[in-house]
């Protein structure tokens, strides 16, 4: 967090002990793996005390991540060999690399769906404000920047990705098979990154749809999807000695129904409260859904996943120390692309006066962000649930 030293940190610790585990020790033993990550401070005691039947530390973070951080950890290794730092797996050349590569895929994917926006012939002032402000007007900014170990902004790069693939390249046809591997690897690899990723299937088939029409085409994106799949069950198996397929074993839904109206206007996480452009990009694509006919399977697949994501976190309860509500990141690519596309579509929008307005309260917007941000990482009001809204918003007056 915002007193740690290292780079990664929090919850960044727990998927990327899957990576120094397995090639630094050759086993799942996470007892050392932690210790060393969370040192100078004690590995938390909840953790220690969740074992597996073989009597091994329970990791309940999936393992998609660590997947996606071999490359940086490997990088990362080379150059510990070739400086005085321990080839340890927790040193200085692996902390950088590895959340590096992670900051560079979140980045370049953010410019991939800049460029499928402007294939598909979105107007330059939407593509740009709509690109940039998911970034900087929003907590993406933090878990890009400062906690990219978290699994959240991967999770909006795969999905970059994946609406790239389906609108901003022509692989379909020059790669065949190769192209519907990786759209089911990608797929793959977002469900393991974070279960919960599972709600945005709707969005995933509709922009895939054409796909489905093919028996080969489904076939070859199941071959990429399974192999992803496999390697979640084959890690669970491994560390319990049996079949699993949720590894957030004893944690279950225990907020209620006040939980989904706390997530959203909470004074703790109220994630339209605390970044705005977040209920901003949600209006635009239910406007959207009243007014476009011919947009309205794509905007109905945005929502439909919008709402399931709010609903599972809602009644879950989210804790735990947080820049705002991230278990909404992932929503912001599925919400930019239905935003851009319904702003693409009102005319109105072209009116010189109209832009500089918006083009004012973008910028109102992404200062009020990085305001709310500089708070937090000096450490001005609580990083927990217990902070107020007042104590946020005016962090900068004296006490």
């Amino acid at each position: 967090m915002g007193d740690s030293p290292d780079l990664i940190v929090s919850d960044g610790n727990g998927y990327y002990a899957w990576v120094r585990s397995a090639f630094i020790d050759g086993d799942l033993d996470f007892a050392n793996d932690l210790q060393l990550l969370y040192a100078p401070e004690p590995t938390p005691q909840d953790m220690l005390n969740n074992l597996t039947p073989k009597g091994l530390i329970a990791n309940k973070y999936p393992i998609g991540l660590a997947i996606i951080e071999i490359p940086g950890f490997w990088f990362g290794h080379v150059l510990a060999k070739l400086t005085p730092y321990p080839a340890d797996g927790v040193s200085f050349p692996y902390q950088l690399s590895v959340t590096l590569s992670l900051i560079i895929l979140v980045l370049f994917s953010q410019y991939l769906f800049f460029l499928t926006l402007q294939k598909n012939g979105v107007n330059h002032w939407i593509n740009i404000l709509v690109s940039s402000l998911s970034l900087v007007a929003t907590n993406l900014i933090h878990y890009a920047a400062k906690e990219p170990a978290m699994a959240h902004a991967t999770g909006v790069a795969l999905i970059n990705l994946l609406i790239f693939y389906a609108y901003g390249s022509n692989w379909g046809s020059r790669f065949g098979w190769g192209y519907r591997l990786l759209i089911g690897m990608t797929t793959g690899l977002l469900v393991i990154l974070c279960l919960s990723n599972v709600v945005l299937f709707p969005f995933i088939v509709w922009i895939f749809r054409d796909e489905l029409k093919s028996a080969w085409k489904v076939v070859a994106t199941g071959m990429g999807f399974s192999l992803m799949l496999g390697l979640h069950f084959l890690s669970l198996y491994l560390l319990w000695g049996k079949f699993i397929i949720n590894p957030y074993q004893g944690e279950s839904f225990k907020n209620g129904t006040a939980g989904l109206w706390e997530i959203l206007l909470g004074n703790g996480y109220g994630v339209f409260l605390y970044h705005p452009w977040y209920l901003a990009l949600v209006v635009t694509n239910i406007v959207g859904w009243f007014l476009l006919r011919e947009t309205r399977g794509l905007l109905t697949s945005i929502l439909f996943s919008t709402v399931s994501l709010w609903l599972i976190n809602g009644l879950w309860g989210f804790t735990g120390d947080s820049f705002g509500s991230r278990p909404f990141i992932e929503l912001l690519p599925l919400l930019s692309l239905g935003a851009a596309t319904t702003l693409e579509q009102c005319a109105s929008l072209r009116s010189q006066a109209l832009q500089i307005f918006l083009l004012g309260q973008a910028i109102f917007l992404a200062g009020l962000n990085f305001y709310i941000w500089g708070g937090y990482l000096l450490q001005r009001y609580s990083h927990s649930g217990e902070r107020t809204l007042a104590q946020v918003y005016f962090w900068i007056l004296p006490n």
